[in-house]
């Protein structure tokens, strides 16, 4: 897949805003293959810096938190990757991606659970037909494209996962480099 400039990115995104909003007109056709290939760039780099993470913390980490009242890092990188609470807005079926008490204990197990759960994303994304990607589904209460769902998907992400950083430095660890789309 291609990478898109950071200018790219932010007319896509520009003319997404527009395209979608109030004012826009039955004439303003949304380019489906070029934000399906968007969205997929930016699952690919979620999944890749999820990976990076999970890899790059010490094994005694894996099941550490700052405070005994916000997710240890293992939950965290497993729930920045699992977006199947999106699959009702979509209209899909949603599906585990392993066992808990085996992904939330073993890197190994952590990373498959990771690369399965962008995977279905990814399939998602690519089998909705362009008539359900450009549709309203369901989005807790709220009326909303399917097609932006993925986007919050990638926005829930990469906020679940910048909350990580204290985890490495708290660990001595550097931060695994940031993938851009």
């Amino acid at each position: 897949m291609r990478h898109h400039s950071g200018i790219a990115v932010l007319t896509l995104v520009g003319f997404l805003s527009c395209a979608t909003s109030s004012r826009a007109t039955r004439s303003d056709a949304l380019d489906t293959e070029a934000i399906r290939e968007f969205l997929a760039n930016g699952l690919e780099a979620n999944k890749a810096m999820d990976i990076d993470f999970a890899r790059a913390i010490p094994d005694s980490a894996l099941r550490w938190a700052p405070t005994p009242d916000v997710r240890d890092f293992a939950q965290q990188i497993a729930h920045a990757a699992d977006n199947s609470w999106i699959a009702s807005g979509l209209g899909v079926e949603a599906r585990a991606f392993g066992d808990t008490a085996v992904v939330l204990n073993d890197k190994e197990a952590l990373v498959a659970a990771v690369t399965a759960a962008y995977d279905w994303m990814l399939g998602t994304l690519r089998d909705l037909p362009d008539d359900q990607f450009t549709a309203e589904g369901d989005f807790f209460g709220t009326p909303t494209p399917r097609w932006r769902m993925f986007m919050q998907a990638i926005e829930h992400a990469t906020w679940t996962r910048g909350q990580l950083v204290g985890y490495f430095h708290a660990h001595g660890v550097p931060v695994p480099r940031v993938r851009f789309f």
